[in-house]
């Protein structure tokens, strides 16, 4: 056993992953975390029978997280049951058209041609080119990130030269999947996972078409009792492999010493609360980048030039969500629901270059009592609305706003099919990107942070190892690779290795 000993700030699911493999690595690991529970940005809530996911609403990319339960000495199934969700989900259009997206390509490409001629060959097409990016593009952006020019041996790189034009292509998202459909329908529908990252399509990197592959082929999935299970077990692995859990424990500052060869700064722990010190050989910080610089390092005498840069780089979309209990089942509605926005160009327009929430949003539907009855008290629903806003400007007030934007979405999905909606609410809670940022410390409200709009985007993510400081770690869904479960997951895989190299 290692006598070396971390301190990892935050108990989302970054940080709870480094946790773990740092404490498999032998290191003795107190993880500090302000709020009451862990979860982080994956968080949950309990009213009057009815039981909401806040955050995260789908699980992807699964053998990610067997492999952190199989590093850690554990089985997956010891401590979760995943429920496979098909169809993925339903798109609603303001034609009328309904459409549904199947993990299996085949009956997906049977779908689209049925309703929407001559597309089901192009899908085929599609996921080919979609299946390319991942393996290349995937493999350096997701998995096995470049450190050297060797690495790209390491992935028999000449063999796969000729999907580069596609993973280096300038053509946006929108605009790949524009000329490979000629339904606007189907357009709409991959159009959307450029949200996946907070970003727009209209500016998002054609590389990203990857994530179509990943959710088609893998599958989407759903955690029996709730995603927040996830948190929960992963809590539930740490405390067993011995790491500690301190709650109600805001770190002020990172410990900083000055004292190495040319001022170079290290971290030696952390200030909680703006009085306690906790030493420590390396600390982890799963936190927005930018709430780390800007607060967490105000004594740090100039930014590094990443964090620089970030300051200038666009933020990713911020949510807007209502939780709502609702005492009448609408036959139409599965448990992924998308009601589509009229004018997609527009909204984006609207959230990133306006700075204002769209009046006639796409809104996303998430109904788990579909899935899990125990989710919801018999003959009702459990409905999870997302609405993507723009990151939280100076003259923006949430709290002056919050019950007219509800109204909005609400009479918007009156209009779209579910009549007498608000007749039938029971429970409500209304969530602001305020709120979501005053919770998680993300900075502006943004959900995943930066948003991905051009390639520049894609390499301004911090890495693991903080620039100018070391010792000090970033973990998240603001550093690399991004956000979602598997990539913050990944994210931890990437700054633990950090971490014991340089103990070395």
């Amino acid at each position: 056993m290692s006598s070396k000993t971390a301190i990892v700030i935050g108990a989302g699911l970054g940080g709870m992953a480094s946790a773990i493999r740092l404490r498999r690595a032998g290191w003795k690991v107190v993880v500090l975390e302000k709020n009451m529970r862990v979860g982080g940005k994956l968080d949950c809530h309990a009213a009057g029978g009815f039981l909401w996911d806040i955050g995260p609403t789908m699980l992807t990319l699964t053998p990610v997280l067997t492999e952190l339960f199989e590093h850690a000495g554990q089985r997956l199934e010891d401590y979760l049951e995943l429920v496979p969700v098909d169809p993925i989900c339903r798109s609603f259009f303001p034609d009328g058209k309904v459409l549904n997206t199947w993990a299996n390509a085949h009956l997906f490409k049977i779908e689209i041609a049925r309703q929407e001629q001559d597309q089901g060959q192009a899908l085929e097409g599609f996921l080919r080119y979609a299946r390319r990016l991942h393996d290349l593009g995937g493999e350096a952006w997701l998995y096995h990130p470049p450190r050297t020019p060797l690495d790209f041996l390491r992935w028999n790189f000449l063999k796969r030269i000729g999907g580069l034009p596609a993973v280096l292509g300038r053509k946006s998202l929108a605009a790949v999947v524009a000329r490979r459909f000629k339904s606007p329908h189907v357009r709409r529908i991959f159009e959307r996972y450029a949200a996946w990252v907070g970003s727009s399509p209209f500016w998002t990197p054609s590389l990203f078409n990857l994530i179509a592959y990943i959710e088609i082929q893998g599958g989407g999935w759903y955690l029996r009792g709730g995603l927040f299970r996830l948190a929960e077990a992963l809590e539930k692995c740490a405390r067993e492999m011995g790491v500690e859990f301190v709650f109600d424990a805001e770190v002020s500052s990172v410990l900083l010493d000055r004292s190495g060869r040319f001022g170079a700064a290290r971290a030696r722990g952390v200030v909680v609360k703006n009085y306690i010190e906790m030493k420590a050989d390396a600390v982890v910080a799963n936190a927005d980048p930018l709430h780390v610089w800007n607060r967490l390092l105000q004594g740090f005498p100039r930014a590094p030039a990443v964090f620089r840069r970030l300051q200038k780089r666009p933020f990713s979309l911020a949510p807007f969500i209502l939780l709502w209990g609702v005492k009448h089942r609408y036959p139409q509605l599965a448990h992924h629901n998308v009601f589509f926005s009229p004018d997609s160009r527009a909204e984006f327009d609207d959230i990133f270059l306006r700075h204002h929430p769209s009046k006639t949003p796409t809104i996303y539907v998430g109904i788990s009592a579909r899935t899990d009855p125990t989710q919801a008290p018999p003959g009702q629903d459990n409905y999870v609305v997302l609405v993507n806003t723009p990151p939280i400007e100076p003259d923006h007030h949430w709290d002056k706003e919050r019950a007219s934007y509800r109204d909005v979405i609400l009479r918007r999905l009156e209009g779209l099919g579910l009549d007498a909606l608000g007749d039938h609410l029971v429970y409500e809670k209304i969530i602001t990107p305020a709120d979501f940022s005053a919770r998680t410390h993300a900075f502006r409200g943004a959900i995943h942070g930066h948003a991905f709009h051009s390639r520049r985007d894609v390499l301004a993510r911090p890495r693991a190892r903080c620039p100018g400081i070391r010792g000090l770690y970033l973990v998240g869904g603001g550093a690399r690779p991004g956000g979602g479960i598997p990539l913050v997951l990944l994210s931890a895989q990437r700054a633990v290795g950090a971490v014991l190299e340089d103990a070395d």
